[in-house]
């Protein structure tokens, strides 16, 4: 075979590879929607214990650019996608961590995300929702001054009062044992909420998942550091 023939074949090859990973490539691009783009808050859980809080930004069905800060207020980037069917799924490409992460859940309708993710060996979970579309939105439907409570084994833990103004509280919270851990929430449109209290107290922290009624009342569940859980309740007191 001469050399001209070798490069034709070369050139050839060149072209089918590269027009065959476009088309992969747009391929992929088409699973993805931007039906599902937003802010979310997600809490990640590993053994009853909450391992990091972040906000975590969609657009055109990517992920890019968000920062991760665990516990141990160690960061990690992560980038990922979402597909038209909501199934969801990020990686970490740098980090602070000796082990990656890989995640992969689902995104529902009402916007709740939940899926599961794995750190070397161990498999945890995580959890959380689209709090805004737009992040000039304002959510007001929920807006007064709640009382508080986290209950655990039948037991008062902590009582405590918050205002939410614009879909958003900051209080702080004391526990029976004295223990103060300032407090920053958020709530969705359909009345979701996640708080946290991740690096208000030398590292130990409360994250409590849950939900508005439209009555006011509130239900959920706590996590702790140590990896204890316990009730979240409430009612909404004043309008303002």
């Amino acid at each position: 075979m001469n050399k001209s023939i070798i490069s034709f074949v070369v050139v050839f090859l060149s072209i089918l590879i590269f027009h065959s990973c476009k088309m992969d490539l747009n391929k992929s691009q088409g699973n993805r929607t931007k039906k599902f783009d937003g802010s979310y808050i997600i809490s990640f859980i590993c053994d009853k214990v909450c391992m990091a809080n972040s906000t975590i930004d969609i657009k055109n069905g990517y992920i890019d650019g968000n920062i991760i800060q665990n516990i141990k207020q160690q960061s990690f980037h992560v980038t990922g996608y979402v597909k038209n069917d909501g199934k969801i799924s990020f990686k970490t490409i740098s980090t602070d961590l000796k082990e990656p992460v890989d995640a992969v859940g689902i995104i529902d309708s009402n916007g709740s995300i939940k899926g599961n993710y794995s750190v070397g060996n161990r498999e945890c979970k995580f959890i959380g929702f689209c709090f805004t579309k737009n992040k000039n939105e304002k959510i007001t439907q929920y807006d007064g001054s709640y009382q508080l409570e986290l209950i655990r084994d039948g037991n008062r833990i902590a009582s405590f009062k918050a205002r939410i103004k614009d879909g958003k509280f900051n209080t702080i919270l004391t526990t029976i044992n004295y223990e103060s851990y300032k407090i920053d929430g958020r709530i969705s449109k359909d009345g979701s909420i996640i708080l946290n209290t991740m690096f208000s107290n030398n590292n130990k922290g409360i994250t409590v998942t849950g939900y508005i009624n439209e009555d006011g009342s509130i239900k959920g569940i706590y996590y702790t550091y140590s990896g204890k859980t316990g009730v979240f309740s409430g009612k909404k007191m004043s309008d303002n």
